[in-house]
């Protein structure tokens, strides 16, 4: 070490220099999109707690602790991808306090793979949100209060999310000044997003429907003379409603979960636990795919990797009924 000083004419490191101050760790923290840093939160939350009790080291923890976490996880029967999740933000929490790499996940990896093996030999079946297709789109709003005012929100709420192939992030982050009518439909800016690391924004295009019921166009239209009545001629696009009809502010992400169930559950749909603000963005892609739409063409529409696997699960999922070997055998 004091070689290497005197080879680059400086001091010796020291252990500060493999430190973050204070405030640059915590611009670090900021830099995470807000959804992603209050996830991230519960989870510390949770992994410290837990670490607190067994008496080790949150951070940074060791691998054995990341191990003996997951253990406990799967011993609470928690669902596999809610693990996975768990430790990606335990991995990446600390990578931004200047712990990259730590803690080591094979080991945990390992039990995970272990657990979703058991779990598949006992019949638990982990099912994705059940993705809201154009006919069910369709039904569900044939069920809305239509001459309401949280009614006329939903109704623009389902279809962006659906037209749009949209996160509930985004739809909760929408601007009336992000919707733009052109001669041609509907141009939506999403100034950033989850797969948008450097927030550099994009802009999606959405065609008139040929149905009044689905087309964003006349949707828009609907919804900002609503709020132009009120005197709201700027800021959210979707905002909460509450039971007397006042309109409030931007609605939060996870509200958007609640509003989805609730008028899935409204129209009879069976099983309307399964649907979520994920289904609108899942029926959007599965919709397009079966309508023969290239898989390329879609996923960019929604903002995925072509080779995104969530891509190709929904894309297997359209093609098993529209490319069947036994359409047309029997």
């Amino acid at each position: 070490m004091d070689q290497i000083a005197r080879n680059s004419g400086g001091p010796a490191p020291t252990i500060v220099d493999d430190l973050l101050d204070p405030v640059t760790a915590e611009r670090l923290a900021r830099s995470v999109p807000t959804n992603t840093r209050l996830a991230y939160g519960a989870v510390r939350d949770a992994f410290e707690r837990w670490c607190a009790r067994a008496g080790r080291t949150a951070l940074p923890a060791h691998d054995a602790t990341l191990t003996a976490y997951v253990s406990h996880l799967i011993t609470a029967e928690v669902a596999p991808a809610t693990i996975s999740q768990h430790i990606g933000a335990i991995r990446k929490l600390h990578s931004i306090a200047g712990h990259k790499g730590r803690p080591d996940a094979e080991q945990a990896q390992q039990l995970l793979r272990g657990y979703r093996r058991e779990r598949a030999e006992n019949g638990v079946v982990d099912r994705a949100a059940t993705p809201l297709v154009a006919e069910a789109l369709r039904r569900v709003i044939d069920h809305l209060p239509l001459d309401t005012t949280s009614g006329k929100r939903d109704q623009l709420l389902l279809v962006l999310g659906f037209t749009m192939m949209a996160r509930r992030s985004e739809l909760a982050a929408l601007t009336m000044q992000d919707v733009r009518e052109t001669d041609d439909g509907l141009e939506v800016g999403i100034r950033t997003s989850k797969t948008d690391k450097d927030s550099r924004g994009t802009v999606v295009a959405l065609p008139a429907g040929s149905h009044p019921e689905v087309d964003p166009v006349r949707l828009v239209r609907g919804w900002t003379a609503v709020l132009a009545d009120l005197g709201i001629t700027s800021g959210p696009l979707l905002r909460t409603v509450s039971r007397t009809g006042v309109v409030g502010g931007a609605l939060q992400p996870q509200s958007i979960n609640s509003i989805v169930r609730r008028c899935v559950a409204a129209a009879g749909l069976p099983e309307p636990d399964g649907y979520s603000a994920h289904s609108l963005r899942a029926g959007g892609l599965t919709s397009a795919l079966r309508a023969g739409v290239p898989l390329g063409v879609a996923a960019a529409h929604g903002r995925w990797s072509p080779k995104s696997p969530v891509v190709i699960q929904y894309a297997r999922a359209a093609d098993r009924w529209r490319d069947n070997a036994m359409r047309g055998v029997l």
